[in-house]
Order: structure tokens, then sequence, then C-alpha cells
């Protein structure tokens, strides 16, 4: 994978700018994320489904309580990876698409900088504030 030391930064021609939409960086950024978090949602629910197995035929109600407990956090984190996992996905469509860099609410350029940090984001700072995000 190409990183920011090889190849220089993660940012467009002008260096504080979007990316064009066939940015390889990106590109290769987010595949890096797509397998992190497919590989994430995926441990989840097999741990998830072997905790359920084991569970059947427990016999105290404490036992049962823990073990309903544990799936019941075990669910919500699988559920937060694959909305990262489709938030992933979607950003690697709005790249093939042309649209990647750019604010889904005022169309601005968003910067690189907030790419790097979080290459999955479809709004400008100040747009995500407004969103409360």
């Amino acid at each position: 994978m190409q990183t920011e030391t090889s190849r220089g930064p993660l940012t467009g021609p002008e260096g504080d700018g979007p990316v064009p939409a066939g940015g390889p960086r990106w590109r290769a950024l987010l595949e890096m994320r797509w397998r992190a978090r497919l590989q994430e949602v995926t441990e989840l629910a097999l741990a998830y489904h072997e905790a359920a197995a084991g569970g059947r035929g427990a016999g105290a109600s404490g036992d049962d309580r823990l073990q309903a407990q544990r799936l019941q956090r075990l669910q919500r984190r699988t559920v937060t990876s694959r909305r990262a996992l489709a938030d992933t996905e979607e950003a690697l469509a709005r790249l093939s698409a042309g649209r990647y860099g750019w604010c889904e609410s005022c169309a601005g350029a968003i910067p690189a900088q907030r790419l790097a940090a979080t290459p999955e984001t479809r709004y400008c700072a100040r747009c995500a504030r407004g969103r409360g995000r």
C-alpha cells in the first residue's frame, strides 16, 4: 500500500483540496479500511453465534442474565461495525462516481486533512457540525 511517506501526502493537486475522483491513494486507503472492517464484522458475527450457541441450556438465572448482556454487547458492536463497513463502501462508490471529496450538503471541497483522518466522511467540517456529527 502506498503511504504518505512513500509517495507524498494524501492531497489533491494544490495540496489542500480533495483528490481527483480516481485518486489511487484514496482508493488504497479506503480498500484497506474496507478489508479491516469486513474482517471485524466477520469476527464479531462469529463471536455472537458462538456465544449464543454456548449459552443454550445454561442453568442459573444469573448466568442467563450475563449471557444475555454479553450477546447484547456483541450485537451492538456488530451493528456499529456493519455501519462503518457500509460507510466505507459508500465512500468507494463516491470515489468511483467522481464525487469523493465533495461535501454532500454544501457541495464544497472537503479538505484532504479531514479525508485523511476520516476517509468515509461525506460532509465538510462546517456541515458536519450543523448535522451534529
